[in-house]
């Protein structure tokens, strides 16, 4: 099946996701799917549509990208959130709202690998962050493996309980923290839920960009990082006008 680059979060860092794209094209893989979140907080809302559509084989629609498209759900973010949102709705233009709204709320790889954003529970909205939320998401995988974001946190989350209908309870479900070169080996009598951080806004204290790199033919899933000019990125937000610690944060990976 080969091998496919797993990105999430973008949230509007153009810089970033160049950084992290460059690694992928050294890597020599040609496939990359995107869970989500392309826009909010971040100064290049555009830039980033247009490069992730470009790139991008696979992608599913996240949070922040809704809230571009339906100013109801705005209720739904903290106030630097809303206003983050609010400025990139205006930034964007029509055909970028419209790719947006076309994009899927789930997507399917090889058949066996379920893509979704925040959680594979239908109707839901969850941070599968710790092990009883996971314990929970694992009830509504439809696959063996699970690829989602929306955390910023790189993780990974298996049990051997290979049934979706199984009352998990949260010893049922292993977690792990991914660092830079971690490699998850998959092994087919577990089921996964992984995690391959943030591109744009990191949230596990290291500020390079996040992604992942996920491999059927060997079953391992491989987590990276790329340095990018995050001085760049917050000088173009705060002339931007958007709220400052969204820029201060990316210093710290918080």
């Amino acid at each position: 099946m080969g091998r496919v680059a797993v990105i999430s979060d973008i949230h509007g860092n153009l810089a970033a996701l160049n950084a992290v794209l460059e690694c992928i094209d050294e890597c020599g893989i040609a496939e990359i799917v995107c869970l989500g979140d392309i826009v909010g907080y971040g100064p290049n809302p555009r830039e980033c549509v247009e490069v992730t559509l470009a790139r991008c084989q696979t992608v599913v629609r996240g949070n922040h990208d809704d809230g571009v498209l339906d100013r109801a759900q705005l209720g739904d973010f903290n106030g630097m959130a809303r206003t983050a949102l609010l400025w990139t709705r205006a930034a964007l233009l029509r055909s970028h709202l419209e790719r947006i709204a076309a994009l899927p709320l789930r997507a399917h790889l090889f058949g066996a690998v379920m893509c979704v954003h925040d959680s594979p529970q239908p109707g839901t909205a969850a941070y599968v962050h710790d092990v009883r939320a996971a314990a929970f998401a694992f009830r509504g995988l439809d696959s063996g493996i699970c690829l989602l974001g929306h955390t910023h946190v790189p993780m990974v989350f298996s049990t051997q309980s290979l049934f979706p209908d199984d009352p998990l309870t949260p010893g049922d479900v292993d977690a792990r923290l991914l660092r830079d070169g971690d490699v998850v080996e998959l092994d087919p009598g577990s089921r996964y839920i992984l995690n391959p951080g943030s591109v744009g806004q990191p949230r596990d204290s290291d500020p390079r960009a996040s992604f992942g790199i996920l491999d059927l033919d060997d079953a391992t899933f491989r987590l990276r990082r790329a340095p990018y000019d995050i001085a760049a990125t917050q000088q173009a937000a705060l002339a931007a006008g958007l709220p400052a610690p969204l820029s201060q944060r990316l210093a710290i990976g918080a």
